[in-house]
């Protein structure tokens, strides 16, 4: 589970790094169906299932955040 939550992180800051808002949906969409669906594999109760979902969205979007802020620090040095 804690490998999922850094992949879930790296994807997120790289996706931060590289590519703009259009691409972070993608992958949102991607990881809300991949998540639903890992929630009813493991036979998660309503509210667990809403958690993980919930879980995953966050990491996903806060380490977004923190590669748009990499990228903005990393683009003051070129002007």
């Amino acid at each position: 589970m804690k490998t999922a939550v850094v992949a879930i992180a790296l994807l997120g800051f790289a996706a931060g790094l590289v590519f703009r808002l259009n691409v972070l949906i993608v992958i949102l969409v991607f990881l809300l169906f991949l998540s639903a669906g890992y929630a009813i594999a493991q036979h998660f109760g309503i509210l667990t299932s809403i958690l993980t979902i919930i879980g995953v969205q966050v990491v996903a979007q806060g380490s977004y955040f923190l590669g748009l802020v990499a990228r903005s620090i990393a683009g003051r040095g070129r002007t």
